[in-house]
């Protein structure tokens, strides 16, 4: 007899189930709330869809038991990710810091193959029509639905989170997890940008720099970083921001002070730094501290610092204040009063507690036959494609199992 098996969300890991769980003796529907497939899989990568990593270990991963993704990246591996997707028609390129795309580098192409393979297997999907409820029945569930109920006898939940709600993302998959028993860890953003307390932020609004970059809570560095920084009218942006912004979410999610401290010049340590503004001040003694550091630091970047330290930049500058502006240039905190959100997140971390799930197969172990995929589950990776990896892989387990 075949078996009904209901996948609310058609995301990265609904659908690779829905693909791999249609091997099996099931019939299969795909609920979301959308008008199409994918549609934060068309987000990611900026649009290119940023699909893996050549580095899939258990590092890069996070949450309250990250070993629980060890199972899942074993069976699921760089080796299995490219003939899944290569059996699906996806070839995959890489760029040099490992992170994996599709050749096209259009996100289109992903969604486009696997609504396509699901199709092909006999996969329905229900477009604009939201899960309202799950309630255990008889050894099944029972769903209402926008549209209707229907009795599964398994049900997978891979609604993602409440990251990027404007792609019509929410937070149902916790609340249905809630309704059956299950512990979950609330959600707070990462991969996010930060906004800043500080005003001096806003002079150097559309500047970006290559620094490296620390991560500050109660008055401790915990992480540090090199790479690019964006100035914002809000704050702070950019790559090496959303490298360190789970450190300052999480931070300030428990109630702690968190400041980013950039360092403008990486490449010169202090000392030199110190040697060099002290010469070319004596060198042109009479030039305005506004030309000093031209070519050094942008002029914005410049204007924020003198800003900072009520330095006029129509005059020379030498000693004390001069010593004082080479620390600043090297130290340069920004206090951070809060990120911008889900809306503004790729990601939430957070999610249903691991402990009360199979790493083996994503099955509840409260309830047979409920399975729980990708980000509504509590582990969220690394910026770099690895929280796309882990919707396929758990996705992956999932379907396999229910394929059995």
């Amino acid at each position: 007899m075949k078996r009904k098996v209901a996948i609310i969300g058609a995301g990265a890991s609904g659908m690779v189930c829905a693909i791999t769980a249609a091997s099996g003796n099931n019939t299969i529907k795909i609920f979301d709330k959308n008008s199409r497939a994918g549609r934060k899989i068309l987000a990611t990568g900026n649009g290119r869809c940023n699909i893996s990593n050549t580095a899939i270990t258990m590092e890069h991963y996070h949450g309250h038991h990250p070993s629980f993704v060890r199972h899942a990246l074993k069976q699921f591996d760089r080796d299995k990710m490219d003939s899944f997707f290569r059996s699906l028609g996806l070839e995959l390129t890489g760029v040099e810091d490992g992170r994996l795309f599709p050749m096209s580098l259009q996100a289109s192409s992903v969604v486009d193959f696997l609504e396509f393979a699901c199709r092909k297997k006999g996969v329905t999907f229900v477009f604009e029509s939201e899960v309202l409820d799950i309630t255990p029945e008889n050894g099944g569930y029972k769903l209402s639905y926008e549209g209707g109920r229907e009795r599964f006898d398994a049900v997978v939940i891979a609604s993602g989170s409440g990251a990027m709600p404007s792609l019509g993302s929410n937070e149902s998959g916790y609340t249905f997890a809630q309704k059956v028993g299950h512990r979950f860890y609330d959600p707070f953003p990462v991969l996010v940008q930060l906004i800043s307390a500080d005003k001096q932020c806003t002079r150097a609004s559309g500047v970006k720099v290559d620094a490296v970059l620390s991560a500050v809570i109660d008055h401790q560095t915990e992480q540090t970083i090199r790479g690019d920084l964006l100035f914002t009218n809000y704050g702070l942006s950019g790559l090496a921001i959303l490298d360190l912004s789970r450190t300052i979410s999480s931070a300030l999610y428990h109630g702690r002070s968190a400041s980013v401290r950039i360092d403008f010049l990486p490449d010169m340590p202090l000392p030199s730094l110190k040697k060099a503004l002290t010469v070319r001040a004596k060198t042109f003694s009479s030039m305005p501290s506004s030309l000093l550091l031209n070519g050094l630091l942008h002029k914005k970047i410049v204007a924020m610092l003198f800003e900072k330290l009520h330095i006029d930049g129509s005059k020379a500058l030498s000693g004390k204040p001069l010593q004082s502006l080479a620390y600043e240039i090297k130290n340069f905190e920004v206090k951070i009063a809060d990120t911008r959100g889900p809306k503004g997140a790729e990601v939430m971390a957070g999610g249903v507690d691991c402990s009360e799930i199979d790493p083996k197969t994503m099955e509840s172990r409260l309830h047979s036959g409920l399975f729980f995929t990708g980000e509504v589950v509590d582990i969220d990776g690394d910026r770099g494609g690895y929280n796309l990896h882990w919707a396929w892989a758990s996705g992956y387990l999932a379907g396999k199992r229910l394929s059995l």
